[in-house]
């Protein structure tokens, strides 16, 4: 279902699909799920992630990083 049950908007499509298919009576499996959070803050993970735009495989694509800045480093931890 994505990451977080929200991310890439997979949530959404459950909830269609189960609007949409699921027979009166039926049930939806699994029906519960829990969300986590935590914030965590490691700068030199953020630079290394933030620098990599500055040569990608001898590309220098430093452009990209107003648009990275703008959203947050989702990574699976």
């Amino acid at each position: 279902m994505g990451y977080f049950l929200l991310y890439e908007s997979m949530f959404d499509s459950v909830l269609f699909a189960r609007d949409k298919w699921l027979r009166e009576g039926g049930i939806l499996m699994p029906d519960r799920a829990k969300m986590y959070i935590a914030a965590l803050d490691d700068e030199a993970y953020y630079k290394q992630k933030l620098n990599f735009w500055n040569n990608v495989h001898g590309v220098k694509m430093t452009c990209i990083k107003k648009w990275i800045l703008s959203e947050p480093l989702v990574d699976p931890i």
